[in-house]
């Protein structure tokens, strides 16, 4: 069975950048990390598409999930599995926060992760390629 945080993770996970970016309201805040947050669809395609761009692709692993305020609001534990262009998996623990408006569409969310041991091997792949080149 489908629901909106499973659609929603769907696209960020096949990074559908367009259709992830629609799923939000115009006024939207996207706080990713420590990165300042992203305000509006605009900036939230621009902070998350610059991310996209970055890396290979990426699966969540849903571990714990709770829906309060009358399902509008989701708090949700993953695993999100980083795989760099250059193959390398990079798992990493992450809890993110998420908010609707009335019209179902996600008016902000908060993921809390420490990204340093991607960007840790993404460097590392960048000096490799570097190497040989």
């Amino acid at each position: 069975m489908s629901d909106w945080i499973t659609d929603y993770y769907a696209d960020v996970d096949a990074m559908r950048l367009d259709e992830y970016v629609a799923r939000h309201t115009s006024d939207a805040t996207v706080v990713f990390a420590n990165n300042p947050p992203a305000v509006g669809r605009a900036a939230i395609k621009e902070a998350i598409g610059g991310f996209f761009s970055l890396i290979g692709g990426l699966r969540h692993e849903v571990r714990n999930r709770w829906d309060v305020n009358d399902g509008t609001t989701c708090v949700l534990e993953v695993v999100t599995h980083y795989t760099t262009k250059g193959g390398a998996a990079v798992p990493l623990p992450c809890v993110s926060i998420l908010d609707r408006a009335p019209d179902g569409l996600v008016s902000s969310l908060r993921i809390h992760i420490d990204l340093a041991p991607l960007f840790a091997t993404l460097q590392a792949e960048s000096q490799e390629t570097a190497a040989v080149s």
